[in-house]
């Protein structure tokens, strides 16, 4: 099962307390994965369409305790849905379709005639609590979350750049919380991409139990990223000193061949003869051959002089 999927089965699991709470979780819901349909005579039916079977039993029964309705629960075969059976709830007019549309704020009155709203009611969102319920709906509506040890990735895709943009303001109205907006195949996105504000995000929604497995594989994640730029700067670091010993054993086989090591003062004859002898020590290494021992400093010092004395050739 997908990381994405065992989030909404985490969030399915989470029964809001507050009476207000689960009007505005039922909300984000509805705002994301309803459809409305007219039947004779004016009347409203209202069809609730999800991929997560935990998901349709978590709404029937909110909506049951919420409205006092038992909704339907349609099984749509595979060929609807490439991923797998579509579960679709079912509410028609005997049920009161329409009172659940007007009390999550989709169905408004406009100069006096009934019309679907196409963002978000702010009603619904006076309270913290209320906003963390309607993100949470949101998202078991019509939202991904990316496998974390793949990439950083949760998006909530939206029918309408209304809503994408109320979809994108109330994600930003968590503190460090920066959404973004994305338009691709006709819908837009809102997504979120650093590490930090998924973290965030989870944790805002209630999957606290996802946010742990989230936080182990980021570490993780972090720890070999840092393992390899150390490994990276260690053979970077290797390589500059092979290069750099291959230019003093060039030099020093110069002064050699052209008057002999003789011709160097006794410090400096002695150290060209350790670094010939040993081409891949380190100036630490080198240092401590000598008698007495010098610093890497000193050591760095004198194979300065040796290389200037070569270049003079």
């Amino acid at each position: 099962m997908s990381f994405s999927a065992d989030t909404k089965n985490e969030l399915a699991r989470i029964n809001p307390e507050k009476k207000c709470c689960r009007l505005a979780e039922i909300s984000g819901f509805v705002r994301m994965c309803g459809s409305v349909r007219l039947v004779g005579g004016g009347r409203l039916t209202l069809a609730l369409s999800t991929e997560n079977p935990a998901t349709a039993r978590h709404y029937k029964t909110l909506i049951k305790d919420y409205f006092g309705a038992d909704a339907n629960i349609l099984v749509g075969s595979p060929g609807f849905s490439k991923r797998g059976h579509i579960y679709e709830l079912c509410l028609d007019e005997g049920m009161d379709a329409e009172q659940m549309l007007r009390e999550t704020g989709i169905l408004l009155v406009r100069e006096g005639c009934n019309c679907i709203g196409d963002g978000i009611y702010d009603g619904l969102l006076k309270t913290k609590c209320c906003r963390k319920a309607f993100l949470r709906g949101v998202f078991l509506g019509a939202g991904t979350l990316g496998d974390p040890e793949r990439g950083y990735h949760l998006e909530i895709s939206c029918g309408t750049e209304t809503l994408a943009a109320d979809v994108r303001r109330l994600f930003n109205s968590f503190v460090d919380i920066d959404a973004r907006l994305t338009r691709r195949k006709g819908r837009c996105a809102v997504y979120l991409k650093s590490s930090e504000q998924i973290s965030d995000m989870l944790n805002i929604m209630g999957a606290h139990s996802q946010l742990l497995k989230f936080e182990n594989v980021r570490i993780l994640k972090d720890l070999r990223n840092r393992t390899n730029r150390i490994n990276n700067c260690d053979n970077a670091n290797m390589d500059k000193t092979l290069r750099a010993a291959e230019g003093q054993i060039a030099g020093i086989a110069r002064l050699r061949d052209a008057r002999g090591l003789e011709s160097l003062p006794e410090g400096l004859r002695l150290l060209a003869t350790a670094r010939l002898e040993n081409p891949d020590a380190s100036l630490e290494e080198l240092g401590g051959m000598l008698d007495p021992p010098l610093k890497k400093s000193g050591v760095h010092h004198r194979l300065k002089k040796i290389e200037e004395a070569a270049a003079r050739l």
